[in-house]
């Protein structure tokens, strides 16, 4: 199988990762150039309230996630799917876009042209220099895997992905984190 990581590949933590910032995590990748990789946690829920998600759109309930480590408390950003009304948006894949102006966000759900739904809120991203990631699908870190994203509210789960590709990670998919707790 090649190993290749492309815009809108989707990363699973293999069970067992040594970084526990990612352990059980699934990742879309967002961006893929020269200079290295951003990609977005999908399936870490942030459960209370952001205050600049709060401050910028105070009106509206739009799904909210732990993007990953790198400013992981001071940047907003968001995929959607309406480029045609957010200014500097880049397309992912599946009529799923990245980025774009917060203005023509908050003007679009003010006019109702934009759906809340369709959107995605990330505290934070994750980010590799030129060759890391590589270096760690090599290492056995992650399993590749390309998938339908165009729907954004769905909850991911990593045991259920994980076990979709592969039957045999169900027994690793399913066992505790620690296993002195067995």
């Amino acid at each position: 199988m090649k190993k290749e990581v492309k815009i809108g590949t989707i990363l699973i933590s293999k069970p067992f990762m040594e970084d526990k910032r990612f352990e059980k995590t699934i990742i879309l990748i967002v961006e893929n150039n020269v200079e290295g990789i951003v990609g977005f946690i999908m399936n870490k829920n942030i459960s209370n309230t952001i205050p600049i998600i709060t401050n910028l759109f105070p009106k509206y309930n739009i799904n909210t996630k732990y993007g990953g480590p790198i400013d992981d408390k001071s940047r907003l950003f968001f995929i959607h799917k309406s480029p045609q009304y957010i200014k500097g948006s880049k397309e992912i894949k599946d009529g799923v876009f990245w980025g774009g102006e917060l203005d023509d966000l908050e003007n679009g759900l003010k006019s109702k042209e934009i759906n809340e739904k369709e959107i995605m809120f990330f505290i934070g991203y994750t980010g590799w220099e030129k060759d890391q990631l590589k270096d760690e699908i090599e290492d056995g870190s992650w399993i590749l895997h390309n998938m339908d994203i165009n729907e954004l509210d769905i909850n991911m789960d990593w045991s259920n992905l994980l076990i979709t590709i592969n039957k045999e990670y169900e027994v690793w998919a399913t066992a505790p984190s620690d296993f002195h707790l067995n």
